[in-house]
């Protein structure tokens, strides 16, 4: 069986951190890259969060894409009473810094991939969607549906 192409698009909180540890170990899911976005934690906390993660996971090649900052429409809010103030319950520290390179383009990231692999590519969302919103839309020939 053929790992499916997967992107990742995350607010790292807790939660995420376990969907990407997951994701990663998963023998179905070839992992792409993961695009963050503001969430449970700001933008800048969630992409160090999911830079050390995959770093302490033995996952350098994974390449990490910070996307939207802030929602479309309404205020921004975090959940620090749930995920903690650092979003990975006051653990952030405790995993290894980073100095890995940070892409700064979530929805131009997201087409590349549905380009690459047209037809294939599954989209992991576990945070908001407003990268998912702000990327360009493809072609119809890049999209294949699943049907329910």
């Amino acid at each position: 069986m053929r790992a499916r192409p997967v992107v990742l698009d995350v607010d790292t909180g807790v939660d995420d951190a376990l969907a990407i540890l997951l994701a990663l170990r998963s023998p179905e899911f070839a992992v792409q890259g993961i695009c963050t976005v503001s969430g449970n934690v700001p933008l800048l906390q969630t992409t160090a969060n999911t830079c050390r993660v995959l770093d302490a996971a033995g996952a350098p090649a994974i390449p990490v894409v910070a996307g939207a900052a802030a929602p479309l429409v309404r205020p921004g809010f975090t959940a620090g009473e749930v995920h903690g103030g650092d979003g990975l319950g006051g653990m952030a520290d405790r995993l290894p810094a980073t100095d890995r390179a940070v892409r700064r383009d979530a929805p131009g990231f997201l087409l590349e991939m549905i380009r690459r692999f047209p037809g294939e590519l599954t989209l992991i969302a576990t945070g908001p969607l407003t990268n998912v919103r702000w990327t360009p839309r493809p072609l119809p020939s890049c999209l294949a549906l699943d049907s329910p």
